[in-house]
């Protein structure tokens, strides 16, 4: 591991975890190891005995003395970090579940971003699998294709990351009548019983309830699809 994936984990996880200082004490030893030297780096491995205050000022030193960049804008970091922990999943580089777990950290240090939600999603639908045997989100999810299931949105993510697809158009749906994606919305219908006027989920361009959710990893891929032509498209000189 670098230098820079050394901060980066260490810096994501004051972010996402009860974070113990002591781990800045560590994350000084590997520094070492790796063949980094600094009067503020020796003086921060040698804390065990001290404040949280105290290892992060040494910390924070060690890097300005050893050039190491880093992110100052938190979501940038959380961002940061959890595209590293998708590569690695992805690369079988870790664990899957490891991989997941900080998946799920990540979500609530973002405060349920758009970007990262679909693991939660993930996550409430194996709890409701296990105690109801039933989902919420995802309807091709089962306890058994979960890993891989959760190793597809791990790559999708990537995907969407790396192409920078805008929030608004990962929220799209199938629409099942006009084979179109479209952004949902909702219409009125009504019954013979109460309630006698409910709301329902409609496509934006035809009005059908036939839709496949932004959920569905069919629906991601033609989004990731349609934004690779749009892409291209805009590429192209007009």
């Amino acid at each position: 591991m670098t230098v820079q994936e050394l901060t980066l984990n260490i810096l994501a996880e004051r972010l996402i975890t009860v974070f113990d200082s002591k781990k800045l004490v560590s994350w000084a030893v590997e520094v070492m190891l790796l063949g980094y030297e600094s009067e503020k780096l020796y003086v921060l491995a040698g804390l065990d005995f001290t404040s949280t205050e105290e290892r992060e000022k040494y910390f924070f030193e060690s890097l300005e003395e050893l050039n190491i960049e880093v992110e100052k804008n938190e979501d940038k970091l959380i961002e940061q970090y959890a595209i590293t922990i998708a590569k690695k999943a992805v690369e079988n580089v870790i664990d899957l579940d490891y991989a997941f777990e900080k998946m799920r950290k990540v979500v609530s240090a973002s405060e349920y971003d758009q970007k990262y939600i679909s693991f939660f999603k993930i996550d409430e639908d194996l709890d409701s699998l296990r105690y109801n045997n039933s989902v919420l989100f995802n309807s091709e999810l089962t306890l058994e294709n979960a890993e891989e299931f959760i190793l597809e949105e791990f790559k999708i993510f990537l995907d969407m990351e790396n192409l920078k697809i805008p929030i608004e158009e990962r929220k799209k749906s199938y629409c099942e009548n006009c084979f179109k994606l479209n952004i949902p919305i909702t219409k009125s219908k009504y019954q013979f019983k109460k309630p006698f006027k409910y709301m329902v989920w409609s496509c934006g361009i035809c009005g059908s309830t036939k839709l496949k959710f932004d959920s569905n990893h069919e629906v991601k891929r033609l989004i990731i699809k349609e934004y690779k032509k749009h892409m291209l498209k805009m590429a192209l000189p007009q």
